[in-house]
């Protein structure tokens, strides 16, 4: 069966209507699940992968991802974030003598961090980054609003 590839906007429209009334998801895969129910009302042809859903919620700033890792034990050259893709940055430390040292690596788009070995992304939770609020007036009906 062929299938229609959205675009990054329809994606990103897709992931808040997603997470809009579920302020927490769980896992990589249930998040992507909801964003395909969504993508189907829009158009039943349209498909997306689970990576695609996780790097669009991340760098659309749509949701705040929690990301649970595991050590490898291995120290290998790591460049690009296993998380989002981006490049990862040096975190660096002066030594006594003056000079510095890199003591490990983390992510300028999301909250991904690692020492000098590397880590692998075991679990992510997915939060709604502008979750809804609701405001309780006395003997009056219930009102949504979004402010802080």
């Amino acid at each position: 069966m062929a299938y229609r590839v959205p675009t990054a906007e329809v994606l990103a429209v897709a992931v808040s209507a997603a997470i809009r009334d579920i302020n927490t998801v769980g896992s990589q895969r249930r998040l992507t699940e909801l964003v395909r129910e969504e993508l189907r009302r829009i158009d039943p042809s349209y498909g997306v992968t689970e990576e695609r859903v996780r790097r669009t919620a991340i760098t659309s700033g749509l949701v705040r991802v929690t990301v649970e890792t595991r050590d490898t034990g291995r120290r290998k050259r790591v460049v690009k974030c296993p998380v989002c893709g981006s490049r990862l940055k040096r975190v660096r430390n002066r030594t006594i003598s003056g000079g510095t040292v890199t003591i490990g690596k983390k992510c300028t788009v999301c909250p991904f961090r690692m020492g000098t070995t590397r880590r692998v992304p075991v679990r992510y939770i997915f939060s709604n980054a502008h979750p809804r609020r609701y405001s309780f007036k006395k003997d009056e009906q219930r009102t949504l609003w979004s402010g802080p």
